[in-house]
């Protein structure tokens, strides 16, 4: 595995996730220097190749998810980890597939 394919919209990312039914999904958050506020939502899962997906900030939501964009006691904008998760078991329609921190797992 050694494709990468970036996928432009949800709609396709959530189409390629119904169908090939990955077991889980990767999220890590990070700088968009152009967005407003400036962060951004990488979401990533591999099936025979790898995609991504990235949304970022428009005011207080990710422009193509619309998950809320939180802003922390000091100022830095941060996307809550359980709305992300929420987000992904809902559009999906299950609860079975691993949502995780691609942070956590020392990545991005």
């Amino acid at each position: 595995m050694n494709r990468v394919e970036r996928v432009l919209t949800w709609t396709k990312f959530k189409k390629l996730l119904v169908e090939l039914r990955p077991d889980e999904i990767y999220f890590a958050q990070g700088l968009a220097p152009l967005a407003r506020p400036p962060v951004e939502l990488r979401l990533t899962f591999t099936s025979g190749m790898q995609y991504i997906f990235i949304d970022t900030a428009e005011e207080n939501v990710l422009r193509r998810t619309k998950i809320p964009v939180r802003i922390d006691r000091y100022g830095n904008p941060h996307i809550d980890e359980e709305e992300i998760k929420r987000f992904i078991y809902a559009e999906l329609g299950r609860q079975d597939i691993k949502v995780r921190s691609f942070e956590l797992m020392g990545g991005y």
